[in-house]
């Protein structure tokens, strides 16, 4: 078991300019590599044309975004500049927009003249053969303005209006109307029937005065226009699945990550300085990745800006992440500090399941945790302390609060309530004791054994004596010589009024003793806890009790141990949570660090 955290290494490189994007998506497809600028050298990447090209992408895209390719291929390997990579993908995209825009114009016209000669075909069948003077509509005259209008029949537009002459003939689903009037009143003619969401009928014309030959050339007429436009469609469909418009819209999209992360790089002449934290632990397997990508460039680890601070990998085992969030509340230890991750899947199931002890109550949890898993993925911790409760539930012998359904491996609860109480007690104390020496090892880590030793080595042998001398009182005589020990270390370390420091380090270990004990005390919550759940379950079956009728009994019990679960988890999640962090952490963990984040990989389209 790792209990130091992996620190990052420095490294650098210098890349030649054209090959900087191939660079950036080499080191983020490692996954451990995390880019920050070194402030003093060279300036900023210049990517003002770039940021153009990427604003005229996010307009087109915007414009276009039903033409998008459905799917669009990652793009790999483009060792080019990004300024060149810009402009060509731009214009790739616009050859093949314009391309697009030209075809949906033709289906728009074609659309319309569809459209009309539907309404057209519904108004031929409407005159019942009587159609021959629709031909003439089109040809105007000097004396006489003439239209042919189609209104929803659900409008209930009247005959004539606004017109001097007006015919109207019903057909499925319109009211076709036939008006004329002089040419000075067109323009109020057109207005009066547009008002009532009425359509200009437009009469082509080659059509014929005969009516049987008009419903045949107008049938024609509509499967020539479903051919083009079905060709039309087709044209669109091949070139939205052009790769050049899916590799436009990749590479640009690449780009777009590239530019996001181009703050952490710099540029000298035709080179570009990439520098930042890798966890990598030779140089060789980046230098690897770079030969693989063929890219020409030397890495190597160097000393790490003044300022700056090397993050911290936690390397997390598959069933110690579920926890991680406990770290996560206190912060994140730097390299000289315990990483109590890999404890934490051991102390939180064991406190939460004896807050909790009970087959059924437990299982269910788990499961419950289990089945909400993809909804709640920071709930997977449930599942382990469910299943540690379920296991203090068969010590107990208890199942549901009932007593007997299985054998008693142990005792029962409420039979020995001081037992109940001292099992926490003592794996505080040991909790305890293990916070104090962890911050032994980490004072010998931070090159400070020496005053360690001096002083709070003093503390945890008190601390020691004390809990030992409840169980053996010979060993409460180690208790004034770790006093004294405390005290004579402080006093030796001192360079000036030591009588001063005589009295504050005696101030100090009395208030740390006094402290440890506090916390001691404060895990016999967990004993009072494990004792109102017994207690809880057992109210609740002798409420229900004398309840005869089957069903009624069943479903009053389910309501009832669906309410202890649920109150009765969170509250014993509090104060595990409360117990680890203000109990335990708080004994070595600073939370100095911070976190270690890798470069993002680009976009998946």
């Amino acid at each position: 078991m790792r209990l130091r955290s992996s620190h990052a290494h420095w490294f650098e490189t210098y890349v030649p300019r054209v090959e900087t994007v191939l660079a950036l998506e080499a080191l983020a497809d490692t996954g451990v590599v995390e880019l920050e600028a070194e402030e003093k050298l060279a300036h900023p990447l210049a990517l003002q044309q770039v940021r153009a090209a990427l604003a005229e992408f996010d307009s087109l895209c915007s414009q276009h975004r039903d033409l998008l390719p459905e799917r669009t291929p990652t793009t790999a390997g483009l060792a080019e500049e990004p300024e060149k990579m810009a402009v060509e993908s731009l214009e790739r995209l616009r050859t093949a927009f314009a391309r697009m825009d030209g075809l949906l114009q033709e289906q728009r016209t074609l659309e319309a003249e569809r459209r009309n000669l539907l309404l057209l075909r519904e108004c031929l069948a409407a005159f019942h053969g009587d159609s021959s003077s629709l031909p003439g509509l089109p040809r105007a005259s000097g004396f006489l303005y003439k239209r042919l209008f189609a209104c929803p029949r659900r409008l209930c537009v009247e005959p004539g209006l606004g017109t001097v002459v007006g015919e109207c003939v019903t057909g499925e689903e319109h009211d076709f109307f036939v008006v004329a009037d002089l040419p000075g009143r067109a323009a109020e003619v057109d207005a009066a029937y547009s008002s009532e969401a009425c359509l200009w009928l437009e009469v082509p014309d080659w059509l014929s005065p005969s009516p049987d030959e008009q419903q045949r050339q107008v049938a024609a007429r509509l499967g020539v226009l479903e051919e083009q436009m079905a060709t039309l469609s087709r044209a669109l469909a091949e070139v939205r699945q052009e790769p050049g418009l899916a590799a436009a819209v990749a590479d640009l999209a690449l780009l777009r990550w590239f530019v996001g992360h181009a703050a952490s790089m710099s540029e000298t002449q035709q080179l570009c300085h990439v520098t930042g934290w890798t966890t990598a632990e030779r140089t060789d397997e980046l230098q690897e990745v770079f030969h693989r990508a063929h890219i020409h460039a030397r890495i190597r680890y160097a000393s790490p800006p003044v300022f700056s601070t090397a993050p911290v990998s936690m390397r997390l085992l598959p069933w110690a992440r579920p926890f991680y969030f406990f770290i996560r509340m206190m912060g994140v230890p730097d390299r000289t500090e315990i990483d109590p991750s890999h404890l934490l899947p051991v102390i939180v199931p064991l406190l939460f399941g004896y807050m909790f002890p009970d087959v059924g109550h437990g299982l269910l949890l788990a499961a419950l945790a289990a089945l909400l898993y993809r909804r709640w993925p920071e709930g997977r911790f449930l599942v382990p302390c469910g299943l540690s409760a379920a296991g203090f539930g068969l010590v107990f012998g208890e199942v549901f609060g009932i007593h007997g359904l299985l054998p008693t491996l142990w005792f029962k609860p409420m039979d020995d309530p001081l037992t109940v109480l001292a099992v926490p007690l003592a794996f505080g104390a040991g909790l305890m004791m293990l916070g104090l020496v962890f911050n032994g090892i980490e004072a010998w880590w931070r090159g400070e054994a020496g005053a360690w030793l001096r002083s709070d080595a003093a503390l945890l042998v008190l601390y020691g004596a004390a809990v030992a001398g409840l169980f053996c009182t010979a060993c409460l005589w180690l208790v004034p010589v770790a006093l004294l020990w405390f005290v004579a270390g402080r006093v030796y370390a001192a360079t000036s009024d030591r009588l001063a420091q005589f009295a504050g380090s005696l101030g100090q270990v009395l208030g740390s003793t006094f402290g440890l004990l506090l916390n001691t005390i404060s895990f016999l919550r967990v004993g009072v806890f494990a004792l109102a759940h017994a207690a809880l379950s057992q109210a609740a079956l002798t409420l229900i009790g004398d309840i005869q009728h089957p069903l009624l009994y069943g479903l009053l019990f389910a309501m009832a141990h669906v309410l202890i679960v649920v109150v009765e988890g969170l509250l014993v999640f509090v104060q595990t949570t409360r117990l680890v962090l203000f109990e335990f952490f708080t004994r070595f963990l600073r939370a100095g660090g911070r976190v270690f984040r890798p470069l993002g990989m680009p976009p998946q389209h």
